[in-house]
């Protein structure tokens, strides 16, 4: 998000859930996509699947879509898997201005709702936080894959706050109490908090030199959520990661373990 001409904690509240629909990368669409949409919140959000085999919920990160995780479709399909991707509220094809971590947990939730038990999730960035929440509020799932996932958001909100030149304490106070009037729930916004009332087996993988989301974060997820294993790399960055043929083999081997 652009935050550079944005001094006013409160517009700067606003404009942080408030996602830019940018044009999306260029993908090689795998065949076979039936697309399909599911009612949420007054709007509706879009959604595609793959093959017939338990599903895996590919889930993008901020001003994202689905094409991001689209590397993932045919190496999960390989693998005797089905495959399920959206666009979060207020991104891509999904309707919507605006979107707060609980909204989106709650797009998802009802996109589980509508398609059934997941085999298992895979969430990019922000994409963490949001189906870490859904899984915490029920989303039916058995394993989970989180990569380049952020534990804190508050913390996120406010290293974005004084990149944009909000320094003074009093202005991120007032921000902050502006994002929990939108809905952000910025004090439960805590990934460890959740992690420790799941049980799926989880992966992580994280790149150190990742200047978006610091690896950090992912080592203190790992630290509490019970049978999650970090997985370190080099080189990668926050974006560079999602078209990896290593790390896209490393999660899907993961998730390949049929119950």
């Amino acid at each position: 998000m652009d935050l550079s001409e944005c001094v006013d904690p409160r517009k700067l509240a606003l404009q942080m859930i408030t996602p830019r629909r940018l044009p999306p990368r260029a993908a090689l669409v795998p065949e076979g996509a039936i697309p399909f949409s599911v009612a949420h919140d007054g709007g509706s959000i879009a959604g595609w699947r793959w093959g017939h085999g338990e599903p895996v919920l590919l889930v993008h990160g901020w001003e994202a879509t689905h094409v991001d995780m689209l590397a993932f479709v045919e190496p999960l399909l390989a693998r005797g898997l089905g495959v399920i991707a959206v666009d979060l509220p207020a991104h891509g094809a999904s309707e919507g201005i605006s979107a707060t971590i609980p909204q989106m947990a709650r797009a998802v939730t009802a996109v589980g709702e509508a398609c059934g038990h997941l085999h298992g999730v895979i969430g990019h960035s922000v994409g963490g936080p949001v189906l870490t929440v859904a899984l915490a509020g029920g989303l039916d799932a058995e394993r989970v894959v989180l990569i380049a996932s952020p534990a804190n958001y508050g913390r996120q909100m406010r290293a974005a706050a004084m990149a944009s030149g909000v320094v003074d304490a009093r202005d991120l106070a007032h921000m902050a109490d502006e994002l929990i009037r939108l809905g952000t729930e910025l004090p439960i916004m805590d990934l460890p908090s959740f992690a420790e009332r799941l049980t799926q087996p989880a992966l992580l993988l994280h790149s150190r030199d990742d200047r978006v989301v610091a690896i950090g974060e992912a080592r203190e997820i790992a630290r509490y959520w019970r049978g999650s294993r970090l997985i370190e790399l080099d080189g990668l960055g926050h974006g560079r990661i999602l078209s990896d043929a290593g790390v896209i083999g490393q999660a899907v081997d993961f998730l390949a373990v049929l119950s």
